[in-house]
């Protein structure tokens, strides 16, 4: 095992030298000192994390980092929280987050056991935890040999089970080194223990994605809109092309209407922007917005273009909003289910009672499937997009009866906070 090891570390090491120089100028300059200094674990300590003990928090990107959120608030008043994040957008909206709380938000370090001991020195964490599935060999197992590693909120996907099963041989005593894990449902912990987990190390917790808190945010423009609203959230390539088209054909019959389409990743704004652009070349009686220039305004009132238009394309160009605009929309559409993505998050939309429609690849979220069998949630193929969607637009009532069903079935799946915390707090020898 420990020969496995060294050629994964020796092979870690050499796909690293080429592609560092890529992952270094493909982010902004001034965010580049931090993530190179980071990445190789050089981290300082600030005074008020001598104070008392600390904790690591490993959330990988933007999604995980909003999941989490609620068990983040309340390990602050045990332990000051180090968030490692992998993206840049994950940073970006951690940072924002937890601003007001004692949490320092870092980089995760690479997978090289010299980065990973050097955290370990410098912060002396009490214990680490892994939100989701994001299995790191040396980080779990060398960091295990010191303090309880526990996997939180995990799951495993189909992809990721069959894949696991055929390297089981070196997979299962890494993920043996867990604590503890701590898994959404039956199904998952199942697939835990086919791959190797020892199942007294298995807990059912929940999701705590259904513990989500959203604050409300009234924004200066939303009264300038045309209802009905429609969201396009967390889109990926091609998706924006299709919901635009079927937007269009739609609206070429309504009256008025709005649809704001929210890429997933930012790095696409520029290329979702000529995208849209492009199909609108030919339609002088709707308007496209960038949200960025809709913010920079001033005053919406002397803004003819705003207020005139019936019709609307606006393009969220901003990070961390989503889950803010879904209480202004009407319908949700979910982005990344309508190519073999395996969908993104339609919890946000559900809490503000919204009407969603979700394409068939949702192998992320298996739980959606209890929505869809209770008429709660619309999944749909791509050739029958534009009429469900047209349908919903026109039906106000099945709109409001389906997100009635979808709320009260989000409110019976409550509680994984609790459970996950509980978990926790006995393996670290605290009462809650």
């Amino acid at each position: 095992m420990k020969f496995l090891y060294i050629f994964y570390t020796f092979f870690y090491f050499l796909v690293l030298l080429f592609f560092l120089p890529k992952e270094y100028f493909k982010r902004p300059k001034n965010l580049r000192k931090k993530w190179i200094k980071e990445k190789f674990g050089f981290l300082e300590k600030s005074e008020s994390f001598s104070s008392r003990e600390c904790i690591w928090i490993h959330a990988v990107s933007v999604g995980e980092v909003i999941s989490i959120s609620e068990l983040v608030k309340v390990l602050t008043s045990y332990y000051n929280v180090i968030l490692s994040t992998t993206t840049d957008t994950g940073q970006k909206v951690a940072l924002e987050q937890f601003k007001n709380l004692e949490v320092k938000v870092i980089y995760l370090p690479f997978d090289l056991p010299f980065c990973i001991k050097k955290v370990l020195k410098t912060f002396k964490p009490r214990a680490l935890l892994i939100a989701e599935t994001e299995i790191w060999p040396n980080l779990i197992k060398i960091t295990s040999s010191f303090i309880p590693v526990i996997l939180i909120n995990a799951r495993l996907s189909e992809r990721s089970f069959k894949y696991y099963k055929k390297i089981k041989f070196f997979i299962k005593p890494i993920i043996n080194s867990f604590t503890a894990i701590g898994v959404q449902d039956e199904l998952y912990k199942a697939r835990f223990e086919e791959i190797g987990v020892n199942s007294e190390k298995i807990f059912i917790t929940g999701n705590v994605k259904f513990d989500l808190e959203v604050k409300e945010i009234v924004f200066d423009w939303e009264f300038y809109l045309k209802k009905p609203v429609i969201v396009a959230g967390s889109t990926h390539f091609p998706e924006e092309k299709f919901i635009l088209k079927a937007f269009l054909k739609i609206f070429s019959k309504e009256k008025e209407g709005t649809l704001l389409v929210v890429p997933r990743h930012p790095e696409r704004f520029e290329e979702v922007e000529r995208t849209i652009k492009n199909l609108l070349s030919n339609y002088s009686n709707i308007l496209f917005l960038k949200l960025s220039d809709l913010e920079r305004e001033k005053s919406f009132t002397s803004n003819q273009n705003v207020i005139n238009f019936n019709k609307k394309v606006i393009l969220v160009d901003k990070v961390g909003i989503l889950r803010y605009l879904y209480r202004i929309c009407d319908i949700a559409i979910i982005g990344g289910s309508f190519i073999p993505h395996g969908g993104q998050n339609p919890l946000e939309a559900i809490y503000w009672k919204k009407t969603v429609i979700t394409g068939p690849y949702m192998e992320n979220f298996p739980f959606i499937e209890e929505f869809v069998k209770r008429g709660a949630i619309c999944k749909v193929f791509l050739e029958n997009f534009t009429y469900v969607l047209e349908t919903l637009i026109k039906e106000e009532n099945l709109r409001k009866e389906m997100a009635e069903k979808a709320y009260e079935l989000f409110l019976q799946k409550k509680g994984a906070k609790e459970k996950t915390l509980k978990m926790i707090f006995q393996i670290l020898g605290l009462r809650l």
